[in-house]
């Protein structure tokens, strides 16, 4: 069983000085341009946010986004403690921490994918209008893996 897509949508790099970073990213691929929304959003489900199995609130950071052609970068500064973006953040510093890639849903399916192969969810977002979960595979793939499901409402 695979996933139900491989279609990386976004790269995310955490850092301790988003400044630099988002310079550093522009300096070599420009601006770009957001990529274009095909509907508006609605809310379809109830919005939650969870940590190592464990509800949160508050997940302080910086973030801003560089685009290239056909994905974009998220950079991501952590200005919190309990989040997986400032536990990668301590333990390798500057870096990529996760690629994304879009589900073609349900995201729940991809969470049985995940889980079968053995990688555990740490953190799993309802935003209501879409869905995203990371799941621990830093072991063997060198980074974490996001899937992200947008509703069709």
């Amino acid at each position: 069983m695979t996933l139900s897509s491989t279609s990386i949508i976004k790269v995310i790099v955490v850092t301790d000085d988003l400044d630099k970073t988002v310079a550093g990213y522009r300096n070599l691929l420009g601006t770009g341009t957001a990529p274009a929304e095909d509907e508006e959003h609605k809310m379809l489900r109830t919005p939650f946010t969870k940590y190592m199995g464990q509800d949160i609130t508050d997940m302080p950071m910086r973030v801003e986004s560089v685009f290239s052609d056909n994905f974009w970068f998220e950079i991501i500064q952590p200005m919190g403690g309990n989040d997986p973006w400032a536990a990668w953040l301590k333990e390798h510093g500057t870096s990529i921490c996760s690629v994304c890639l879009l589900s073609n849903g349900p995201l729940e399916s991809d969470e049985a994918v995940m889980r079968e192969a053995g990688y555990a969810s740490i953190f799993k977002q309802e935003k209501g209008y879409e869905a995203y979960e990371y799941f621990d595979t830093s072991k063997d793939l060198g980074v974490l893996v996001e899937v992200k499901e947008h509703y069709k409402g």
